[in-house]
């Protein structure tokens, strides 16, 4: 790349006419746009990033070619007979958006712009870019995942009250709360509150996980902890019970900070999860209230934000995002962003409400 940068500008220097090298910075930018309007840009950036060709459904390399269809190369799965392209599954499948365009809708999560704001500067829909930003935030869980913590590692919870943003009124498991309203009407850790495990290493290595509803527990710290734990040292927590017994199953050495206490004997703390939640509470106050059913997502946006943020330089953030997801499979399209799905059966939990809503409501 230097070596040819080197040449670019060893072109350009030769024109010593300055309206000569103005036609040459115009010719330039008119063939940049129109790269920047074509698939073949698009493709290109995913073939450099995939270090694999595999079938987007089964997960096969054993492929054939199959044609081309707009200039796309289409390739046949031998083991499942699924038919597809190089965008197909990624970010930029069923989409008319251009490379600047998607470049841009990359720069708008980064900043965590609202949806309104995005579609402006798009010129879009907000369907399209509510659709869009999901389908960003959704390859963020592969890469998230791929995290584990080492050493010394603080671990706690954080609780949101149940959010049925988005939720149809005829699909709702309870009536709808005024807008003036703030969580539920249970007091304490209920089983209205939303309960997300997280945790944080030496190395700022960290995750964030939906884990159910009502206060932590050791199914919830099995499923949800235990996974993102490798060679640790020690491990802190606060005084809760289910701690214990998970930390003599696994062996872990474990430090529990007494309620009311900021340290223990040994100066052990809590202090860098609780920074995080703090900023976990700033960071979603930006979108004036998240939908339980998409929690995960931007609790992955989150987590990765902080990576970029403490890793790479702001100039590049955008190229390491963008190169990050290109390849990443999500199943996130225009017509299903909005269904009702989630990992909470909201009718069990707002059972006691007795609450029927009218199926004439629209």
């Amino acid at each position: 790349m230097a070596d040819q940068s080197r040449i670019f500008f060893g072109t350009i220097m030769k024109y010593s006419n300055v309206d000569e090298l103005r036609e040459v910075i115009k010719e330039l930018n008119r063939e940049l746009e129109l790269l920047e309007k074509s698939k073949k840009a698009i493709c290109n950036m995913v073939l450099n990033e995939k270090q694999v060709l595999y079938c987007p459904k089964c997960g096969s390399i054993n492929i054939n070619k199959n044609g081309k269809y707009n200039g796309r190369q289409n390739y046949l799965c031998k083991d499942c007979n699924r038919k597809f392209n190089d965008l197909t599954n990624t970010i930029f499948h069923h989409t008319h958006l251009t490379y600047k365009q998607l470049e841009q809708a990359i720069g708008c999560v980064i900043n965590l712009f609202p949806i309104r704001k995005m579609a402006k500067i798009l010129k879009i829909s907000t369907k399209t870019a509510f659709t869009l930003r999901h389908k960003i935030i959704s390859c963020l869980k592969s890469i998230n995942s791929s995290f584990k913590l080492h050493g010394n590692i603080e671990l706690d919870e954080y609780y949101l009250s149940i959010n049925l943003k988005g939720t149809r009124p005829k699909n709702m498991p309870r009536f709808s709360k005024k807008r003036t309203s703030h969580g539920s009407r249970k007091r304490g850790i209920s089983n209205h509150k939303v309960c997300v495990t997280s945790g944080i290493d030496e190395n700022d290595n960290m995750f964030f996980e939906v884990a159910g509803t009502s206060s932590v527990t050791k199914e919830m710290i099995k499923n949800t902890v235990i996974p993102r734990i490798s060679d640790f040292k020690k491990i802190i927590t606060d005084c809760k019970s289910s701690y214990e017994d998970i930390a003599i199953r696994n062996n872990w050495n474990l430090k529990q900070i007494k309620s009311g206490a900021y340290t223990d004997d040994e100066n052990n703390n809590l202090a860098n999860i609780n920074s995080l939640h703090q900023q976990l509470t700033l960071y979603l106050s930006n979108f004036r209230g998240v939908s339980t059913k998409h929690l995960q997502e931007y609790l992955d946006l989150f987590c990765f934000l902080k990576y970029l943020n403490w890793t790479i330089e702001y100039d590049d953030q955008l190229k390491e995002f963008k190169n990050k997801i290109c390849t990443k499979n999500t199943t996130i399209t225009y017509k299903n962003v909005c269904n009702n799905y989630s990992i909470f059966d909201f009718d069990k939990i707002y059972a006691d409400y007795n609450f029927y809503p009218s199926k004439t409501t629209t």
